[in-house]
């Protein structure tokens, strides 16, 4: 199991597809953005998080879905844009 300062990887990599109300990954949040460097290439990206919940090829970006806020009703995700197949940007966003 890889892990990257307290991120388990096995963990949220076992959320991918699991329900907003039951989604585990928010309190990894912080770690996430830690490991998710600028420069990493998506394989990278994909061996430390997995597979993206939704992935848009034409602005080359992957969401993973963080579950709902803990207080409210929001869905929070984390978001990362690549650039010739290397991270550019990473950021958190509700909706």
């Amino acid at each position: 199991m890889q892990t990257t300062s307290n991120f388990d990887t096995a963990a949220w990599k076992s959320q991918r597809g699991v329900a907003a109300q039951q989604n585990q990954r928010g309190p990894m949040l912080a770690s996430a953005e830690n490991a998710v460097q600028a420069g990493m290439s998506r394989d990278e990206v994909i061996a430390l998080l997995g597979e993206p919940d939704i992935r848009d090829a034409a602005s080359a970006t992957d969401i993973y879905e963080l579950g709902v806020a803990r207080y409210g009703i929001d869905e929070e995700f984390f978001e990362i844009t690549y650039q010739d197949g290397k991270v550019a940007s990473h950021r958190w966003g509700r909706r």
